[in-house]
């Protein structure tokens, strides 16, 4: 049977998910749920419900189309509550003002291609190709290989964009058969990975360490930065030392940023307690990269 996947978003002419222009097709679900998380519709594996409270006209006709009570009314106010909501989009498909909006639906193989062969000839010019990210691309594996082999067989360009917690069976026929491979590098000690990120990063490192091992070549390593939290100097020695030890000196820098503020809301849930880089900060911080030997892109 042929697989089908749950996406959330699939985004055209991307400059800053490997090289070129690019499609980037995001993946729901996400076995991590990191502090800093700008995405967080992307960690559920399943549709959800985003409700944009400032965006409501008040119109009340979702109220009419729910039947699981997770539409309310208040003083003329309209609210959600979300735990009631089973993902149909019906509401969504419905509201005028777009307050509603229903992250993930599922796609076929040829579904996506569509998109992405709209692209095709910008890939060629400028080097690029497409993207597979997510949440975390690798929850889905036999929909990923398929979009992967689909891609092969029109002599695209294959980029994944991981964070390492997968498979080591399914991640070493991945390493064969993808082009270029983003692996989040989030926090060296294992315990302080858990804290940051809900798992430890065994995992992770051993799938790090079977690709670099094999194909170095193919991988692109990236810090996501947060202050206080894994920008120090003993976590970025050890960066150093890991990436030193297979020949490597290079890491791509995320800057922490507050841009998912409104959809924690809309899924509401806490803000995020982390803040940004002021330019003095950063440039303190990339300092210590370049003190152990590093080279780094900010993207």
């Amino acid at each position: 049977m042929t697989p089908r996947g749950i996406l959330y978003n699939i985004q055209r002419m991307s400059v800053h998910d490997g090289p070129g222009l690019r499609t980037t097709v995001f993946f729901k679900g996400c076995p991590l749920r990191c502090l800093w998380c700008s995405n967080p519709e992307s960690q559920a594996s399943v549709p959800q419900l985003l409700f944009f409270s400032d965006l409501c006209s008040g119109c009340g006709r979702c109220l009419s189309i729910c039947t699981h009570g997770a539409v309310m009314k208040k003083d003329q106010v309209i609210g959600r509550d979300l735990s009631r909501c089973i993902g149909c989009g019906q509401c969504s498909a419905q509201c005028p003002s777009s307050a509603c909006s229903l992250s993930g639906r599922e796609y076929t193989v040829e579904e996506v291609m569509r998109v992405i062969r709209k692209d095709a000839a910008f890939f060629g010019n400028s080097g690029g190709g497409v993207t597979f990210s997510g949440g975390e691309c690798t929850m889905q594996p036999n929909f990923l290989m398929a979009l992967v082999e689909a891609c092969q067989n029109e002599a695209l360009h294959v980029c994944i964009d991981t964070c390492g917690q997968t498979d080591p069976v399914f991640f070493q026929a991945l390493l064969h058969k993808a082009d270029l491979f983003l692996f989040d590098i989030k926090q060296m000690d294992s315990e302080a990975h858990k804290r940051l990120t809900g798992l430890g990063n065994g995992l992770i490192l051993r799938n790090l360490h079977t690709a670099l091992a094999a194909c170095p070549e193919k991988i692109r390593i990236r810090i996501p930065l947060m202050p206080g939290l894994n920008d120090g100097e003993e976590n970025i020695a050890a960066v150093a030392a890991l990436l030193g030890s297979y020949g490597m000196n290079h890491v791509d820098v995320l800057p922490c940023h507050s841009f998912g503020g409104s959809k924690y809301q809309a899924l509401t849930r806490p803000l995020p307690d982390v803040c940004e880089y002021s330019p003095a900060e950063l440039h303190t911080v990339l300092e210590r990269f370049a003190a152990h030997g590093l080279k780094t892109e900010i993207v």
